[in-house]
């Protein structure tokens, strides 16, 4: 009779599995208890930098790419193939269930080089400052002010369901819990950035060159295809709104670039031309 009742949620679940968090949440579920401990922390910092809202099928192995570039570089390569691990055995299951058509996982690699090096060093230094434009400083401030809310309803849910009978098999008590750690660190994560953020003044800046902060036009001379980004740091970036990541193919490549500039971008797709049309 258990195996019967439990089917029917056991097939919701996989059709509720849309958005990220929702796949994150069913993938930690299933994890043995030592294993979670570890890897839901790496796993839920991912699937903040990417956006738990986001539909698992929307994502590019671009996005994995830039995720590995800032946070597989920022310490020891040991260390940081412990922590890539764990993101990557999640990429795999969403593969493996059909979620996704692309191995995303193979894009979680470490890379030795003297560029990642430097990356490292500089992210290791807390007394680095990040570049930010004013909207994204408002939302950043906008948004540490509702999961601060939230972490107050967080906690009146673990009251209740710690209220609940036997907390070993609580569902609702360990989904609060998992609600609580995502929302915590993402609540430390914006406040270290907000400490050391610096505006970004566009009129201090050369109007005629691709910076932080610019708002770019862009020609694909292959087909003629108009894309227009804004480039900001990663704390700052978000592939829906059209902030691209200044460690992205494209915003990497096209930075420092004048208008006019033809610039070659390597894509997943292969090589790329754009044409630097427009800066602001």
């Amino acid at each position: 009779m258990a195996t019967t009742s439990e089917a029917p949620h056991q097939i919701q679940e996989e059709q509720e599995a849309l958005s990220l968090s929702v796949a994150f949440q069913t993938y930690v579920r299933q994890l043995p208890r030592d294993a979670k401990r570890s890897a839901q922390p790496e796993i839920a910092k991912f699937v903040r930098w990417i956006g738990g809202q986001r539909a698992i099928d929307t994502l590019i192995p671009s996005e994995i790419g830039e995720y590995n570039e800032v946070f597989g570089a920022r310490t020891a390569t040991r260390d940081a193939t412990e922590r890539l691990s764990a993101v990557k055995l999640f990429l795999a299951f969403l593969k493996k269930k059909g979620h996704i058509e692309i191995n995303l996982a193979q894009h979680l690699r470490l890379r030795k080089s003297r560029t990642a090096a430097s990356k490292a060093i500089t992210m290791a230094n807390p007394t680095r400052s990040v570049r930010l434009t004013q909207s994204g400083f408002n939302e950043m401030t906008k948004q540490l002010s509702q999961l601060q809310d939230e972490r107050i309803r967080i906690v009146e849910d673990i009251q209740k369901a710690a209220a609940d009978g036997d907390v070993r098999e609580n569902a609702p008590l360990e989904a609060a819990r998992e609600a609580q750690g995502m929302a915590i660190g993402k609540i430390r994560e914006i406040e270290a950035t907000l400490k050391v953020a610096v505006i970004i003044d566009a009129t201090e800046q050369d109007s005629g060159r691709v910076h932080v902060g610019s708002k770019v036009e862009l020609t694909e001379t292959g087909s003629g295809k108009t894309l227009k980004y804004q480039i900001v740091e990663p704390n700052e970036a978000n592939p829906l709104t059209g902030k691209i990541s200044i460690v992205s193919p494209v915003g990497s490549a096209i930075l420092g670039h004048k208008l006019g500039d033809e610039v070659k971008v390597k894509t997943p797709s292969g090589q790329q031309v754009y044409k630097v049309v427009k800066t602001s």
